[in-house]
């Protein structure tokens, strides 16, 4: 795995973040405790990819490796993010 994935940290996320609100993690606000910038992931593999929808894939902290569902929202905003890098 690349070593732009310094630090193993999903596991001990989610535990965190389920210990503090104890609810279903897909009902916790997206700023609720969000990683910090060294706690990096790898996406490892797309399971579909359609522009119209959300993408899933699967991501690794180099230790675990989970589910990940890449929301229009989220790709609107990479996209808008990295427009002039990608095109040229």
């Amino acid at each position: 795995m690349s070593d732009s994935v310094p630090i193993r940290w999903i596991s001990r996320y989610i535990t965190k973040v389920a210990d503090k609100y104890g609810m279903s993690f897909l009902d916790v606000a997206v700023e609720v405790g969000l990683p910090s910038e060294k706690e990096k992931i790898q996406i490892i593999e797309f399971l579909t990819y359609n522009q119209d929808v959300a993408i899933w894939g699967k991501v690794s902290d180099e230790e675990y490796v989970i589910p990940i569902s890449f929301t229009l929202e989220a790709q609107l905003s990479f996209s808008n993010s990295y427009i002039g890098y990608i095109i040229g």
